[in-house]
């Protein structure tokens, strides 16, 4: 299994060569690139300006703006195992926006193609205070929907992911977070399509957020399960820091063994993807180079322990 860690923060458009030769240095194989970095739906919302983003570059310049992030990989023998779109791609009351973020992503596809990229996350938009769930669904489904004609041109998984929602410090289920509804979108999105475009991201950070049963999610999700997000947190805050980094009492916060049973239940053989970056932020980056290590060595130890 291929061992892969997100961009963030490490990643340097200025040197992507130094970037990519540090992590496979330290043990990888693959990379969650951080594209969502280039534009925010949500401060264009608020800015009151222009819709204005490096997505109104051509298609041509938007390629070639990559060309070097793509060499720098493949000299350095780093995949591209994932994508992260910009979110939301629903803003409400701001349709102009919506709209922006959605063709912003159609270009984020693009570019998934051009490297290799076979799956990019795009995630559902999620209410603390919908009007209904049937509210949400429907606005999700638009989403997705619109996006189908660029899944099939560029032959790209759209991968729906599992979220919390929350308010005044309380955490609540956000969409996707039973294993169920998110079934419910990949079957209906797919039948759609009439083929596979679509597929999941679990993040499990997320679902130990929500007390989700991790081995339990990932039995239902089944072949659905496209790609992961890996981190730990202490089931209250999204900390995204490195797995076996957070204890209650003596006890581990997150139940790693459940995820490595579940993976193995379902015969999962994509990339093992780590969405550590706030671990990195704790860190000096001086010691990066060793977190990124330790980071990597955990998960070699997963994909032992799930083919054992």
């Amino acid at each position: 299994m291929k061992i892969s860690v997100q961009s963030a923060p490490w990643f340097s458009y200025d040197d992507p060569n130094a970037g990519f030769a540090m992590i496979k240095a330290c043990g990888f194989d693959a990379v969650d690139f951080n594209i969502d970095h280039l534009l925010s739906p949500r401060a264009l919302a608020k800015s009151g300006g222009p819709l204005v983003s490096f997505f109104d570059k051509s298609d041509e310049e938007i390629l070639e703006f990559f060309r070097p992030v793509k060499e720098a990989a493949e000299k350095n023998g780093i995949s591209f195992a994932q994508m992260h779109a910009p979110f939301p791609t629903y803003i409400p009351d701001r349709d102009d926006v919506t709209a922006y973020a959605v063709a912003a992503t159609e270009k984020c596809l693009m570019v998934c193609d051009y490297v290799g990229c076979p799956a990019i996350v795009v995630h559902p938009y999620t209410f603390y205070a919908a009007p209904t769930k049937e509210k949400e669904h429907e606005i999700n489904l638009g989403i997705y929907r619109a996006l189908i004609p660029a899944a099939k041109k560029y032959k790209v998984k759209v991968c729906l992911e599992n979220l919390f929602t929350g308010f005044n410090e309380r955490r609540f289920q956000g969409a996707c977070a039973s294993a169920e509804e998110a079934v419910w979108y990949i079957d209906k999105l797919n039948e759609e399509a009439g083929e596979d475009c679509f597929g999941f991201c679990f993040d499990i950070g997320h679902a130990n957020i929500v007390g989700a049963n991790i081995r339990q999610y990932l039995n239902t999700l089944g072949k659905r399960l496209t790609i992961l997000h890996l981190h730990d947190n202490d089931g209250h805050y999204d900390t995204h820091t490195l797995p076996y980094a957070c204890l209650t009492g003596a006890k581990l916060t997150c139940d790693w063994e459940g995820f490595m049973a579940g993976l193995k239940d379902i015969g999962y053989e994509g990339a093992l993807n780590f969405e550590t970056f706030r671990a990195l932020g704790a860190f000096p980056k001086e010691v990066w180079p060793e977190t990124l290590r330790l980071i990597s060595a955990i998960g070699r130890m997963f994909d032992n322990r799930i083919h054992s």
